[in-house]
């Protein structure tokens, strides 16, 4: 198994996408589909925020930038691909801190909206990964539109940095699957193959 951080990123962002496209067709358990849509959404964005940043300089990713640069030697020295390999407690910003280096460290501007929409969705991320979140009924219309906006404000950010952005969230997620065994076509190839033998014994 390999994930980059684009892919990692794009993975989320398609099942975001599925999920939200989902709630279209539920006559019930809508819930559970607006729960995964904010843990992929807030997730997206946080890998993709770093995801630039490692573009530019991949040490502004980390909370610690000495402890990397330790890590980065010592992966080295023992021909590791992966700091996490030598140094599994290494500490990840996050997005929005990620925004913050993106902004001062690499001029690049992330737009107003995004961030507004992006706190509003970390919020409700944070009450369902640590509490709990009660909603009525409007409040949860309201949170499906908003997470609608938020994914394509993100669409539209990471687009101008990360070509064919579009197309890598639309072939996402394609899975093979083993074909169900056809029984009933067992069960008559089975029979069959029972009467020629039958009629060969008796020949």
């Amino acid at each position: 198994m390999k994930l980059s951080l684009l892919d990692n990123g794009v993975d989320s962002l398609k099942a975001t996408y599925n999920s939200l496209e989902d709630i279209h067709y539920l006559l019930g358990g809508v819930e559970h589909r607006v729960k995964d849509a904010i843990l992929s959404l807030n997730h997206a964005n946080e890998i993709l925020f770093k995801l630039l940043l490692q573009q530019r300089v991949e040490c502004l990713v980390f909370v610690d930038i000495e402890a990397y640069m330790n890590a980065k030697a010592e992966m080295n020295s023992k021909g590791k691909n992966n700091v996490f390999e030598v140094k599994p407690g290494l500490q990840t910003i996050n997005f929005s801190e990620a925004i913050r280096r993106l902004e001062l460290l690499c001029d690049i501007e992330v737009c107003s909206y995004l961030k507004k929409s992006l706190n509003y969705v970390k919020q409700k991320r944070n009450q369902i990964m640590h509490y709990e979140i009660n909603l009525n009924e409007g409040e949860f219309n309201s949170i499906i539109n908003k997470l609608v906006n938020c994914y394509e404000y993100t669409i539209r950010f990471f687009s101008k940095h990360i070509n064919g952005l579009s197309e890598l969230v639309e072939d996402a997620r394609l899975e093979l699957t083993l074909d169900e065994p056809d029984v009933e076509a067992m069960r008559d190839e089975s029979y069959f193959d029972y009467l020629a033998e039958v009629d060969e014994n008796n020949n």
